[in-house]
């Protein structure tokens, strides 16, 4: 029920449409209604007399009827999509906006194919409740009270004597109804993983070739279509028996009813008028009712996949902001670690009492081995995640207390591995900074060493760079995210081993760039390559987690300690390549 209510809460902005839907429906049964009761009028009083006057009159009002009849229809539908489309809209920025509170640590314990799919299975299922049973479930309960009381009206006697074929699908029917349904929702689960590995595949496809893994790919695609197809038999299995038991249980009814009828109507306690009428009510009735119930069992199970998105959307964002924010009139880019832990989730700590302080403009490169927690530390200073101990400070100012707003503007991230869109060279560029002008956007390009291969491409900012820029080299890439930061203009950089993937010359080209975009601004840069942050203000040797060693370059070469010896396994590492 706590599921249900969720789901339903993004239907009361939309009450209004969901009250003139019902309404539409109800004006449909009533002509309904309207056109068998003039059947039984026509039965046992026109036909009898042969008044025929009355009879077009009649025929003209039911025309009339027909029209409105079909006009509400239409508006029905056309509510019933609106419907769905604004709570399924509402439904998605929702979730949308929880993803982004959710941040970094989410994304890293959960693959995207996990997420991608809480989109096409189910918000595809909410979707539905919105689209089908809902309102359509409100409207058959209004029409199967009104159809329960004109059989009353009609004949007592003969509702009384359906009324066992009634209890007898509600004993046969629920049980296919709910196989069926649990069925398909395991036929959803095989199809989704299906598509991820389809996804997987069509991702991979370098891979595959490289390693001559098509072979492979297709059997394990054969093999969970294999697993889909089975499934979907049994699904179909339980469908088709759930008609047959429908279908038996209303034939059962029709004979029970003219068996019991034909006597009322020779006793005098029916018209044929109105055992024809009654008739006609009740297929519509026992339609109805397994309408009903076929929409309860189905929801049910519906709702088992909306309570995976209830408790996504429960979910409390590992790093969160404050109510009232602190705002500074200025970022200036003072960086410190105050004594800062850090581990991630069911893992021992990373950093461990780190402390460091980093002056406004100053360049500051972090190094060591690899796992020692370098990465790390530049998502602490971002609030990826918070320390588990310890205090980050901006500019005096303990990060817990800025907004993302303010800190997450004033940063630039600069990733090993940039993402860029499939779009334009432009689009990528404006990414920075959306509302930059196209002057703004040459010259971030001309700063970051860029504008030259961009205006040799063939429509040169216009040029379509293709998925995550395949069609361009890394070193282009990496000036193109340069780009960024030059116009977003931050006050801190953030570089994570941003030349380690280029070749030599690839990246004298980037490094040309990164210096004209750090000069001013506070850096803190993780490389594995010395050469590219020897001439750092600071370098900050990690051991650990811990602050091993801080100085010049000079300094602690001169001191031979952790960063000689850094030095030193690298060169042996080098001689035994060559």
């Amino acid at each position: 029920m706590a599921t249900y209510r969720w789901v339903v809460s993004y239907l009361k902005p939309y009450a209004p449409l969901l009250v003139l839907f019902v309404l539409c429906g109800l004006l449909v049964t009533s002509i309904e209604i309207a056109i068998a009761k003039f059947v039984q009028h026509f039965i046992d009083v026109i036909a009898p007399s042969g008044r025929t006057a009355s009879l077009y009159r009649i025929i003209g009002m039911l025309c009339g009827f027909v029209v409105l009849m079909l006009g509400a229809q239409a508006w029905r539908n056309v509510l019933q999509r609106k419907i769905q489309e604004l709570a399924s809209r509402d439904l998605m920025v929702a979730m949308f906006r929880h993803l982004r509170k959710l941040g970094f640590a989410y994304y890293e314990q959960h693959p995207v194919g996990e997420t991608v799919g809480l989109f096409q299975t189910e918000v595809a299922a909410v979707q539905r409740i919105y689209r089908v049973y809902v309102p359509t479930l409100i409207q058959y309960s209004v029409t199967l009270i009104v159809l329960t009381a004109l059989l009353i009206e009609l004949s007592w006697q003969l509702t009384v004597w359906i009324v066992p074929f009634f209890m007898s699908y509600y004993l046969l029917g629920p049980y296919f109804e709910k196989k069926a349904s649990v069925w398909a929702k395991d036929v959803n689960k095989e199809r989704q993983l299906a598509n991820k590995r389809l996804y997987d595949t069509f991702a991979a496809i370098h891979e595959m070739r490289a390693f001559g893994g098509e072979r492979w790919s297709i059997a394990r695609l054969m093999q969970q279509f294999a697993v889909l197809h089975a499934k979907q038999l049994t699904q179909y299995f339980y469908a088709y028996m759930r008609g047959t038991v429908r279908r038996v249980t209303i034939g059962l009814g029709a004979v029970a009813i003219f068996a019991y009828g034909i006597t009322l109507v020779r006793d005098g306690h029916m018209t044929v008028g109105e055992f024809v009428v009654y008739s006609i009510f009740y297929g519509r009735l026992l339609g109805t009712m397994t309408a009903i119930v076929t929409l309860t069992t189905e929801q049910r199970l519906l709702l088992q996949q909306a309570s995976i998105l209830h408790d996504f959307i429960r979910q409390i964002p590992s790093v969160q902001e404050e109510l009232v924010p602190t705002r500074l009139p200025e970022i200036r880019g003072a960086i410190t670690f105050d004594n800062v832990s850090f581990g991630y989730p069911a893992r021992p700590e990373v950093i461990r009492h780190f402390s460091l302080h980093i002056a406004h403009g100053q360049k500051v490169a972090l190094i060591g081995t690899s796992g020692g927690g370098k990465s790390t530390l530049l998502k602490l200073v971002a609030r990826f995640y918070d320390p588990v101990g310890g205090e980050i400070r901006l500019d005096g100012i303990p990060l817990k207390k800025l907004s993302f707003e303010q800190l997450r503007s004033s940063i630039g991230y600069v990733f090993q591995e940039t993402y860029l869109f499939g779009g334009t060279v432009r689009e990528n560029i404006q990414f920075g900074l959306p509302d930059a002008t196209d002057e703004q956007m040459v010259a971030a390009a001309k700063a970051a060493y860029a504008h030259d291969f961009i205006e040799k491409l063939p429509e040169g900012y216009d040029t379509i760079i293709g998925e995550r820029g395949i069609k361009l080299s890394g070193g282009q890439k990496q000036r193109l995210a340069i780009a960024r930061m030059f116009i977003k203009n931050p006050s801190i950089v953030l570089l994570d081993e941003a030349t380690s993937a280029l070749d030599n010359i690839s990246e004298y080209e980037v490094q040309k760039a990164l210096d004209s975009l750090l000069a001013g601004r506070t850096t803190i840069a993780v490389a594995h390559r010395l050469s590219t942050v020897r001439h750092f203000d600071q370098m900050v040797v990690i051991d650990e987690g811990q602050n091993a060693e801080q100085g010049t370059y000079e300094e602690l070469l001169a001191k031979g300690g952790l960063l000689r010896n850094l030095i030193q396994g690298q060169q042996e590492r080098r001689t035994a390549y060559e």
